[in-house]
């Protein structure tokens, strides 16, 4: 069970990223078809495998974040061509399933920085939506 610090911490990560990609309108000048983001559930290693990938080329430093478990999947780096991929463990299914784990990344991208909100799905389901923002 979470504690209810964790939750509260959760909760508010949750309401910050959403806020930020709610707030941040999207113009017709935005395109973010040459981004990549995915993270599928593998149960046979029972880890979740992240991929990012950008084709422009311009992609340099990432802070991913797996929001809704008891401890909070949080990392920085340096993005190496543009694209990466991190195999995470994972002790436990979410008790609530995957609706309730989102993953959230945050990319310095040609002097701005976009913003991606997906959900984890089992291997072999249709992956799930990626929600784009951008800050300026």
């Amino acid at each position: 069970m979470i504690e209810p610090k964790n939750f509260l911490i959760i909760l508010i990560a949750t309401i910050s990223v959403s806020t930020v990609i709610i707030l941040n309108p999207f113009s017709e000048n935005n395109d973010f078809s040459n981004f990549t983001f995915d993270a599928v559930y593998l149960k046979d290693s029972a880890s979740v495998l992240i991929t990012f990938a950008d084709t422009n080329g311009k992609s340099s430093f990432a802070v991913l974040e797996i929001l809704g478990m008891e401890d909070t999947f949080h990392e920085e780096f340096e993005i190496l061509d543009s694209k990466f991929t991190k195999l995470i463990q994972l002790d436990k299914v979410p008790k609530y399933g995957w609706k309730t784990t989102p993953v959230t990344l945050e990319i310095s991208y040609d002097n701005s920085v976009v913003y991606m909100k997906t959900e984890i799905y089992d291997e072999g389901q249709f992956s799930s939506d990626v929600i784009f923002g951008k800050n300026d």
